[in-house]
């Protein structure tokens, strides 16, 4: 089991070869926090999920439609000529999981209506889990992969960098940007533009891996980030410390309620599949009703 952690621990551009998963591969997976390390108001807005079964049809899923060689040795070769995301738009590989609809659901509460723009939406796998919560779904997505898959799935998708042009047809109800503080070169910016997005009620749905590792891609090659978020820690918790202290706190930002849950990747030929730990925060901005 131990060296099953260390391997779902590994990021996905340093994948490790691991030995057969158990047959619940969801036990494997971490959602607790030790609170007395935290902040009280982190503590105090902790909300424990668990493994679900929206999880494990993910899971179960991603047994029985693993790449195999010759399409991992694709996706490594087209990573030369553009980034990962593009490459893994073109092959539909590594499909991602953060939180159900019903986790999100619980999460947001009467938040989870209206408008939902969704910043980075990827091939919109975690997407397609908070649409049924809105009446409006927009993404925006830089990778033009990723952009295609987003349209085939039926969303308005939107090609442009909010860091430099802002939020497209504002306001929301909801802004979501998961996982993509990490791989951005203006973090803070971009924390920004989804904060002035939002209706004066709205809320951002934010994700961020822990520890905190940026970086941005340029091409095939990637560089580290124009703006850092100086909240790196090798302690889950004292890095969601960090983030609360550091990034959210200085923005106005107040957290509402937040969770630990796994980002998992689909795996290829090297590994069945890859996790990170990450925390989803719900937070309303300066000028939402307390």
């Amino acid at each position: 089991m131990d060296e099953l952690v260390c391997a779902l621990q590994t990021p996905p551009r340093f994948p490790m070869r691991s030995p057969p998963p158990p047959a619940d591969l969801s036990a494997a997976l971490c959602y607790a926090c030790d609170l007395e390390i935290l902040p009280p108001e982190l503590a105090s807005t902790f909300v424990e999920l668990h493994a679900d079964e929206s999880l494990r049809r993910y899971l179960d899923k991603l047994a029985t439609a693993r790449p195999g060689t010759v399409r991992t040795r694709l996706q490594r070769s087209l990573c030369a000529l553009m980034s990962d995301f593009d490459a893994n738009g073109l092959l539909g590989m590594y499909p991602m999981h953060l939180v159900s609809t019903e986790q999100a659901s619980r999460l947001l509460g009467p938040c989870a209506r209206g408008r939902l723009l969704d910043i980075g939406a990827g091939s919109g796998d975690v997407t397609a889990e908070l649409a049924p919560l809105f009446g409006e779904v927009v993404t925006t997505e830089l990778s033009w992969t990723m952009a295609r898959r987003l349209r085939r799935r039926g969303w308005q998708t939107h090609r442009v960098d909010v860091t430099t042009r802002g939020a497209p047809t504002p306001p929301y109800d909801v802004v979501s940007c998961l996982n993509v503080l990490d791989r951005c070169l203006f973090p803070q910016t971009l924390l920004r533009r989804c904060r002035d997005a939002l209706t004066p009620a709205g809320r951002m749905l934010l994700s961020v891996p822990l520890p905190y590792l940026p970086h941005a891609y340029r091409g095939g090659s990637t560089v580290g980030p124009a703006e850092a978020l100086d909240v790196y820690s090798t302690s889950y918790e004292l890095g969601a410390g960090l983030v609360l202290q550091r990034v959210l706190e200085p923005l106005g930002l107040v957290v509402e309620r937040w969770s630990r849950v796994p980002y998992l990747s689909g795996g290829d030929s090297r590994q069945p599949f890859y996790a990170l730990d990450a925390a989803v925060w719900v937070c309303r901005g300066p000028s939402a009703n307390g």
